[in-house]
């Protein structure tokens, strides 16, 4: 819930060198997200999401550690880690995290994990 009520990492980033996006716009959660990366590092992360408190919580999470990490690395995220970075989703919400993390993975789709 604190991550659902966060949302320091919500909104644009206009700045943005990578985006990523998983599920269907208009046709149930989908979660879009914005790296700012400066020699291999992201400096900034933003996202944006149409769904529910669980895809608003795992876009956050993906976005607070993301920053300050290689973008290599962010690439390679698994729904497992954002799982637990959230402490869990309800019944039913896997999903949730499996889209942050193919977001997150669709900034960078070459790199090698």
């Amino acid at each position: 819930m604190e991550l659902f009520h966060s949302r320091a990492h919500g909104g644009d980033l206009p700045d943005a060198t990578h985006f990523g996006q998983a599920g269907t716009p208009g046709g149930g959660p989908y979660i879009q997200i914005w790296l700012r990366v400066k020699d291999g590092v992201v400096e900034a992360a933003r996202w944006r999401t149409y769904g529910c408190p669980a895809a608003i919580a795992c876009a956050e999470a993906v976005c607070a550690w993301s920053e300050g990490k290689p973008a290599a690395i962010v690439a390679c995220l698994a729904p497992d880690e954002v799982t637990g970075w959230v402490g869990g989703v309800p019944e039913g919400k896997d999903h949730c995290a499996e889209l942050a993390a193919a977001a997150a993975r669709a900034v960078n789709p070459i790199a090698r994990c």
